[in-house]
């Protein structure tokens, strides 16, 4: 059960990311597209690239590690 709450915020703080962040994410993890590539695709810098990955998965770290008190 605690996995299954973990995996739903996990999905909400996903939904609530920018839909860009979203996108330059799946094309990196889910397309297997690596920065350069995902850089052209999103008409974006590398460093966007990476700049949103990072936030993508640091939103997805707070919410697998939000303790219940």
């Amino acid at each position: 059960m605690i996995r299954w709450l973990e995996l739903r915020r996990m999905r909400r703080a996903y939904c609530q990311l920018p839909e860009r962040d979203r996108a330059i994410f799946g094309s990196v993890r889910f397309d297997d597209l690596d920065y350069v590539q995902a850089a052209e695709l999103h008409g974006c810098s590398i460093e966007e690239v990476e700049r949103s990955i990072a936030r993508v998965l640091v939103a997805l770290d707070r919410a697998a590690t939000i303790r219940r008190e």
